[in-house]
């Protein structure tokens, strides 16, 4: 029993020192896009089961200059939305100026959507995922490396 004490005092404090994690790497599209390997990418899956759609994580805090993938799990179509009212004019701007403000549809699993916050001014991209049942809300932050 003096073991398990002492194991639990131990966890917590491993976990405290843990560094932080980066985004996930994704070597074939890294490969295939030919991105630098300095430059991080974020992935987000969208999914769902039943009527539900299921966008994880919904929420995100990148640097200007790295990558948001968007990668499609299931076999249900999914339309990734930036909504004008959940965004400020310079971020808008941003997207339209890249042309990355209306994305096609995400038609197959497999299917992924890139963008690049290469430039991107500082603050809140709000985007909304329609699928099946209530469309999602996300928001992907720009802030200060």
């Amino acid at each position: 029993m003096p073991f398990f004490a002492a194991a639990l005092v131990t966890i917590p404090l491993l976990v405290a020192c843990e560094p932080e994690r980066l985004p996930p790497s994704d070597p074939d599209l890294r490969a295939e896009l030919a991105i630098p390997d300095d430059t991080p990418i974020h992935r987000v899956d969208l999914g769902g089961a039943s009527s539900e759609t299921s966008v994880i994580p919904r929420f995100l805090e990148v640097h200007p200059g790295d990558l948001v993938q968007f990668v499609v799990l299931d076999n249900r179509v999914h339309l990734v939305r930036f909504p004008e009212k959940g965004l400020g004019p310079t971020n808008l701007a941003f997207l339209r100026e890249t042309s990355q403000d209306r994305p096609p549809p995400l038609v197959e699993r497999g299917a992924r959507l890139v963008l690049s916050f290469g430039g991107a001014p500082l603050g809140v991209y709000t985007f909304i995922v329609e699928g099946y049942g209530a469309p999602m809300r996300g928001e992907i932050r720009v802030v200060v490396p």
